[in-house]
């Protein structure tokens, strides 16, 4: 690391993991850290903040006497007050002569920024949770991200949940059988029966994470034209759809990010129900990650906009 140079970090939160990323002036990144999940609405506020504290620590350990500009973290619940306390508190404990800048918002932020190069516009979440967010100037429009408890609809833990809801269901002969589907989700739970499902997942120290994991099994079942997966699926593709209509115009870009987004079939699915509903908004699918995005946000905070070059710095750098 040349020691002329100012260093940023970006933080994206996720409701799975965490991944940080320190990069210098010129948009290139030379460090990454990963951690469990930093949602202080879904683990314990300890586990957090080692989480947190861990991932700042491994970023900066190479800094020395290099300067640390500033820290921007995207991160599910930072928009709320209470949460962007605590977050600071965390980093401030743990740098301790830091005196940059310190900035905690949403996890729409850096995942907007990954494919805008901006904090402005529309994206849709969908990961662990879900949410739709739409930034322009200081007005912001949220739709979705209340939760797993009453909300994530088309999330990953809502997938998860209804293939369990499922199983069970066709357990008490309340649904028709499906062999195929059964034994996927039980296998994939590493179980042999449904009746030990109830201890898998409610002693599970990360039950939300684990029935959020089984929306994997379901999107490839789903591929493979079973019918159960296919009806959770696409009634998770209909929630979305129904988050991005409330905050999208016909002209606009919509940027599409989160887990289950990595499956080419989900998205080729996604894009399919979108003609069908005549949804015409231009969909982006990021070449960067979120961390990366959260980047992006702590160099803009500088005031400038990304450069040519730092874009081509950001897409070369970051696979390393």
């Amino acid at each position: 690391m040349q020691s002329n140079k100012k260093y940023y970090i970006g933080i994206d939160g996720g409701g799975t993991k965490t991944v940080g990323l320190l990069c210098d002036d010129d948009g290139v990144i030379v460090a990454k850290s990963t951690a469990g999940s930093t949602n202080l609405k879904s683990r314990e506020e300890v586990d957090v903040r080692s989480a947190i504290q861990h991932v700042v620590m491994e970023l900066t350990d190479g800094l020395q006497d290099r300067v640390l500009e500033g820290i921007f973290v995207s991160t599910a619940g930072g928009d709320r007050e209470e949460d962007q306390v605590r977050w600071k508190k965390w980093i401030k404990e743990t740098l301790p002569f830091f005196t940059g800048y310190i900035e905690v918002k949403n996890d729409a932020y850096g995942a907007l920024a990954s494919g805008t190069y901006t904090t402005e516009g529309k994206v849709l979440i969908a990961g662990t949770g879900s949410i739709a967010y739409s930034i322009s100037g200081d007005e912001t429009r949220r739709v979705g991200g209340w939760g797993y408890l009453f909300g994530d609809d088309g999330s990953g833990y809502d997938i998860g949940r209804q293939a369990l809801r499922m199983v069970a269901a066709m357990h008490d002969g309340t649904e028709k059988r499906d062999e195929v589907f059964v034994t996927e989700v039980l296998s994939f739970l590493q179980l042999t029966s449904a009746s030990e499902m109830i201890t898998a997942i409610y002693e599970d120290p990360y039950p939300r994470m684990k029935i959020a994991s089984i929306a994997k099994v379901v999107i490839l079942l789903a591929e493979q034209k079973n019918l159960p997966a296919m009806m959770i699926m696409n009634k998770a593709m209909e929630q979305l759809n129904e988050l991005t209509k409330a905050i999208e115009g016909d002209d606009d870009k919509l940027v599409v990010c989160g887990g289950l987004f990595q499956s080419e079939f989900f998205r080729r699915s996604f894009a399919e129900m979108r003609n069908e509903r005549k949804l015409m908004c231009e969909v982006c699918y990021p070449l960067l990650s979120p961390a990366a995005g959260a980047c992006i946000c702590a160099l803009i905070s500088r005031g400038r906009a990304i450069t040519d070059q730092q874009k081509e710095n950001l897409l070369s750098s970051h696979g390393s």
